[in-house]
């Protein structure tokens, strides 16, 4: 009898304190993050990272402290593996991976963590609008408690030194142009179909949508999109925008909280070499709330 009285109060307990772990989370912090060319060690490495770097970088994600981290330019999931060990040695929680299988040496992905749940993930292959010289999107379902939302990670086409022409360089903005397309054909067909559940959209975007020209242009103008980035500057180059942004759509916006956007600056924080070896892009973050 004891004993059938001592699970009988255990069982309740665990549902208590599930419970109570469900209503503490008011809040989740949302990021996104270019990690520029951040591979896994081997020879063929466009930017080799030395293990100093990648302390610094895990005291950088430390500091976005993201419940979900979009991430743009990771090579594979080894690279990330080991990362997230300096990143525990922080005291962070520990992050799981979801990461693309496209895009090459420059994977889109997400790191995720407690109470955070991965529902599903899957590519969205029609914003690869040319296979080769574009990425796909990865969209994310992501749960805590009963509440769930999704993600959508991209990294647009750029406009390079590579782009050694005029015709080059026309042919890019046309690709990044097409692809802000595809991802409005994206999110007005998810906003029908989920019409309840809130969408965030994040990631490189190579351009910003508060210059007089921009590929950019039938996303801000989307009556069913916020772009929630559009007035943020440019931690790397003085007197820009930023082109690394968050978009949230209808069901989204709502839940913003006011005043939790920012940019994680950790070039002002750090010698310039050092920052050097961390990114050229900083982190975007905000937080929104789901209850």
């Amino acid at each position: 009898m004891k004993a059938s009285l001592f699970l009988v109060c255990l069982a309740l307990s665990n549902i208590c304190c599930a419970c109570s772990t469900e209503k503490n989370v008011d809040r989740i912090t949302l990021g996104t993050f270019n990690m520029e060319w951040f591979g896994d060690n081997s020879a063929d490495d466009h930017k080799p990272r030395s293990e100093a770097d990648d302390k610094l970088l895990a005291l950088v994600l430390s500091d976005i402290d993201a419940d979900v981290l979009a991430v743009q330019e990771v090579e594979n999931e080894e690279a990330l593996k080991r990362l997230l060990q300096h990143i525990a040695k922080e005291g962070s929680s520990e992050y799981r991976i979801a990461l693309g299988v496209s895009g090459g040496k420059q994977k889109v992905g997400f790191l995720y963590r407690k109470p955070v749940e991965l529902v599903s993930v899957r590519e969205i292959d029609a914003i690869a609008v040319e296979k080769g010289r574009t990425r796909a999107g990865l969209l994310a379902f992501f749960r805590v408690g009963g509440f769930e939302w999704a993600m959508l990670a991209v990294h647009l086409k750029s406009t390079s030194r590579a782009d050694s022409t005029p015709e080059l360089v026309q042919h890019s903005l046309a690709l990044r142009t097409a692809q802000a397309a595809e991802i409005l054909t994206f999110a007005n067909s998810f906003q029908q179909t989920y019409s309840a559940k809130p969408l965030f959209i994040l990631g490189d975007f190579n351009d910003s949508p508060g210059k007089k020209r921009t590929t950019l242009d039938i996303l801000k103008h989307a009556p069913n999109l916020t772009f929630l980035t559009e007035d943020l500057a440019s931690c790397s180059y003085s007197g820009l925008p930023t082109i690394d942004h968050i978009i949230a759509g209808s069901s989204a916006t709502g839940r913003v909280l006011r005043g939790t956007l920012r940019t994680v600056n950790f070039r002002a924080m750090l010698p310039e070499k050092a920052a050097e070896r961390v990114s050229d892009h900083c982190p975007v973050v905000v937080q929104f709330s789901p209850r």
